[in-house]
């Protein structure tokens, strides 16, 4: 199937960009960004996604505020062109100077909200390592992530609250991801992965965080497995565009002295994290949460919601929910939570940035046996 994609020199296989080059119909391409006004005030998540596999494009908006969480998302069939994030309900992206600046935007609809963003970089994007997972022998996880963060200008209506960002104030977050991942996978029958529970052999604790200072970024990605072994370890650091060296940097050495709430494994004040310079010195890390987002809050990644990524909803198809996250019953639902953070170094650098954490299962060292 040719599309408006096939006369730009990107091919990567024989095929027309419309097919790629896999059949796993687990097959996915998205953006997600987050953003903030480094108060406490506001926190939003946006994100849309390309299944080429499934013939489905999706895409979603969420902001919490004031103890509510609002959330449009819709989703509509893909066509042939996987170039055209336009119309998908009132929601839509366009990429007007790749890596540097995107609009999204959501059109005035039926939900109490509209917005329409303009995302600046601050950094070059950089790639995380390449995740590969296979269970029984079958690729369950391969793909390529970058991370970028950068600030926002434009405005958020939420009913009759207007909320303008500038790009001094309002910072935030993107990844970039795509390959083959499980959301986005229409169910199949149980086998023997389920048979043999390996789903209990995965690692139980995940952090992910880009800490953005104000002359860099520190993005920071561990995954432990309960006796504390890691299938993920990796800290990077990259430059502000416009300094002497705008080069990734690899650190190492991680540590973490993570707080939580017993009940809802909720990131508390008193956590910090660790790493090891360039120089070899060790920077540590204070965490003080500001404000929470909610994952699985209607956004597609779970929780008790008609809607998952990729999931085909008819020709055309938007929905908006809204929820009470003052109410530990209803966050208990839709967690776990990216946390807005300040951050405060011990050179005196002050950051601010989402600390998304999480606690699968057991987790002794945090008091979680199981």
């Amino acid at each position: 199937m040719i599309g408006p994609a096939d006369d730009y020199p990107i091919h990567q296989t024989h095929e027309p960009v419309r097919y790629v080059a896999t059949s796993d119909r687990r097959f996915y391409d998205r953006y997600f960004f987050t953003g903030h006004n480094c108060e406490d005030d506001f926190f939003f998540m946006m994100g849309l996604g390309t299944y080429p596999n499934l013939g489905v494009v999706d895409a979603f908006g969420s902001i919490a505020v004031d103890g509510q969480q609002y959330t449009i998302r819709a989703s509509r069939e893909m066509g042939g062109d996987r170039m055209y994030l336009e119309g998908i309900g009132p929601l839509g992206l366009e990429v007007k100077e790749g890596m540097r600046k995107l609009r999204i935007w959501c059109e005035p609809n039926d939900s109490p909200l509209h917005f329409d963003l303009e995302w600046n970089a601050a950094i070059e994007a950089f790639a995380e390592p390449t995740t590969l997972n296979r269970v029984q022998n079958r690729v369950v996880e391969h793909y390529t992530r970058l991370i970028q963060t950068g600030s926002w200008t434009g405005t958020i209506q939420i009913g009759d609250r207007k909320i303008t960002l500038s790009p001094d104030k309002c910072l935030g977050a993107r990844d970039r991801s795509w390959g083959v991942r499980s959301i986005g996978l229409e169910r199949e029958p149980k086998g023997i992965a389920q048979a043999k529970d390996e789903q209990k052999k995965r690692t139980t604790l995940w952090v992910w965080t880009p800490m953005q200072f104000p002359s860099r970024t520190i993005h920071l990605n561990v995954a432990e497995f309960p006796n504390e072994e890691r299938n993920v370890d990796s800290v990077l650091e990259m430059p502000n565009l416009g300094s002497e060296s705008e080069q990734e940097v690899h650190l190492s050495g991680i540590t973490h002295d993570l707080k939580f709430d017993p009940e809802t494994r909720d990131l508390l004040e008193g956590s910090s994290v660790s790493f090891l310079e360039a120089d070899g010195s060790r920077r540590h890390v204070k965490l003080f949460p500001l404000c929470r987002g909610f994952l699985r809050a209607g956004t597609g990644y779970g929780g008790p919601d008609i809607w998952r990524h990729g999931k085909y909803m008819g020709e055309s198809w938007s929905d908006h929910v809204s929820f009470d996250i003052s109410d530990p019953a209803v966050t208990a639902k839709i967690g776990p939570s990216h946390v807005l953070c300040r951050m405060e170094a011990d050179n005196g650098e002050i950051g601010y940035g989402t600390f998304e954490t999480q606690v699968y299962g057991a987790y002794p060292r945090y008091g979680f046996h199981e």
